[in-house]
């Protein structure tokens, strides 16, 4: 037996024989190119193209998250910067690969060097640069196969283009060496219900030279184990079959939420950007909408919607929920989600430059034509509407906002708490605001300084992190004391123990991916509040996030018997 310890990414338990993806990339040599310079080019252009048209098709058969993200990524591909790039090593008398793998390396160290979103970007830059290789070369691009039988998958990292084909339903967990609890695959796991380990050091090489061995995988706690005993193997499969049990139950809830067993009331909403998510989100029992993110209106475009088509869009957005709550928050643009009408100063460190609220000093007009639309749409549909800005700082950014929401006639208005100050400040911010939402990804990386992508940083990220645990904590208790509603939005709302432990830290509803939102709803209703409060004590005193997991847990033992 071997046994490896990962970052649990998505919940679950698999017990199978395991593949494991290898990535052979045709190899790059800085030799002169016996081509002409427009000969290689041409070459590039085709690859180029074929990648970016690939990747698009892909985008357009996926839903949810995966599409956005690929969206994105084909944005990548085609972007005139990095062919730019790329010619002037042409120019020089490279070859079309060598070229695009230099280019590449150069926009891989500007994005780390930007850190946050930018930095998160890494992975797929180089995944981009190893399909553009592929197709000069002639070779295909080594994708995931398709399993006769139901299959472990292990792989250095993921990117999102490699999951878009991947059949669910014969995966019986993803352990990946790169990654982190909050990266694409974690992501892309959580969003299938797949069980997902990843930062786990050595799990390729140990894959290497254990092939054929029967292998378990307990997601809930991290752990990846070769050749696993018999009692371990027991174990797993009664993990297993709770899952299926827990899975095939319903679970009620009341008009105003789900309940604990001792009656106190949590509201479970679900995280949306589109249209298409209202009908998934209603369907997988979500009590509203906890998070509306408003930038995927803006993505992609030359200029900023008009105030006519962004009521449109709302009045559908809110129309499904018109008896029910919607949390939207608004533009949350900046350096970190480029957007091609706003023109931003080059900065030294984007991830803490001008994005979310503060793009307002140069760009009220955006703000000002959002929060007319959604007042509109507000009108039109009658929905219970409570919007946010993000990346609020001091008490005055939020005094603003909340002034400026209010003279266009929305009633509740609140802010996001993603910055470290803003805790430092909650108790003002709580006095100031109706409601506030913490994001607990940003809050997350901001706190612990470490990339959410990066996987040897995967643990600084870990939302049972004590430090980001406290953090809410203080942010809860100022809502408490200030009658202010204190939700959560963050990924970490969407796994059920530490869900479970936000509600004992004192925050008042939770929003989740709606992939998670039954499970999430299952582990709050068999629970009972003293149970959380107790869970949320323990974590509190914990020295490490594993720590704060395990005595968490010895309070929320209903969950074992979900199997969550």
């Amino acid at each position: 037996m071997i046994a490896l310890n990962g970052v649990a990414a998505s919940s679950g338990a698999a017990l199978g024989q395991f593949f494991l993806l290898t990535t052979e990339i045709p190899a790059t040599s800085p030799a002169p190119s016996s081509l002409t310079p427009d000969e290689e080019k041409r070459s590039l252009t085709a690859a180029i193209e074929y990648v970016g048209a690939d990747l698009s098709e892909r985008a357009e058969r996926s839903t949810g998250e995966l599409r956005d993200i690929l969206l994105a990524v084909s944005e990548i591909a085609t972007d005139p910067a990095l062919i730019e790039e790329a010619h002037t090593f042409i120019d020089q008398g490279h070859t079309a690969s060598f070229s695009i793998s230099q280019a590449t390396n150069i926009f891989k160290e500007l994005l780390e060097s930007s850190g946050g979103y930018l930095a998160e970007r890494v992975s797929d830059v180089a995944n981009i640069c190893d399909r553009i290789l592929c197709r000069i070369a002639g070779v295909e691009y080594p994708e995931i196969p398709h399993f006769q039988q139901p299959t472990i998958l292990i792989a250095r990292d993921l990117s999102p283009a490699d999951t878009t084909d991947l059949q669910s339903e014969q995966i019986l967990a993803i352990v990946t060496e790169g990654g982190g609890p909050t990266s694409h695959t974690a992501i892309i796991a959580r969003s299938r219900s797949i069980p997902a380990v990843v930062a786990c050091p050595g799990i390729v090489e140990y894959a290497k030279s254990h092939y054929g061995q029967l292998l378990a995988v307990e997601a809930t706690t991290g752990e990846v184990i070769f050749d696993p005993p018999t009692e371990i193997q027991s174990r797993i499969i009664a993990k297993i079959e709770r899952i299926r049990k827990r899975k095939e139950q319903l679970v009620t809830r009341t008009p105003f939420g789900y309940q604990t067993v001792d009656g106190r009331t949590i509201p479970i909403y679900a995280n949306i950007g589109r249209v298409a998510d209202t009908k998934v989100a209603i369907e997988a029992g979500a009590d509203g909408v906890g998070l509306l993110r408003t930038e995927l209106l803006y993505l992609d475009r030359a200029t900023a919607p008009s105030l006519d088509e962004q009521i449109e869009i709302y009045t559908q957005l809110f129309q499904p929920f018109a008896s029910q709550k919607v949390v939207i928050r608004t533009l949350d643009a900046g350096a970190d989600k480029p957007m091609a009408f706003i023109n931003f100063d080059d900065e030294p460190n984007p991830a803490l430059g001008v994005r979310g609220y503060r793009t307002i000093h140069e760009h009220e007009d955006l703000m000002r034509v959002q929060l007319q639309a959604i007042a509109t749409a507000i009108k039109n549909t009658g929905t219970d509407v409570w919007v946010m800005a993000p990346m609020i700082t001091l008490p005055e950014e939020a005094q603003n906002f909340v002034d400026l929401a209010r003279s266009f006639g929305i009633k509740t208005v609140g802010v996001m708490i993603e910055v470290p100050a803003a805790i430092f400040h909650a108790d003002e911010i709580t006095k100031i605001c109706d409601f506030v939402s913490i994001g607990t990804n940003d809050l997350g990386q901001y706190l612990h300084a470490a990339d959410r992508e990066s996987a040897p940083l995967a643990g600084f990220n870990d939302p049972w992190q004590p430090a980001l645990l406290r953090a809410v904590h203080l942010v809860a208790q100022a809502g408490l004391r200030n009658n202010c509603p204190v939700g959560v939005c963050g990924e970490a709302a969407s796994d059920a123990a530490l869900a479970a432990v936000l509600v004992g830290l004192g925050v008042s509803s939770l929003s989740c991916s709606v992939s998670t939102l039954r499970d999430v709803a299952a582990g709050v209703t068999a629970l009972s509040f003293s149970d959380l409060q107790l869970a949320a004590v323990a974590a509190l005193g914990a020295p490490t996030s594993q720590t704060a997991k395990n005595l968490a847990r010895e309070h929320l033992l209903a969950l074992e018997e979900l199997g969550l």
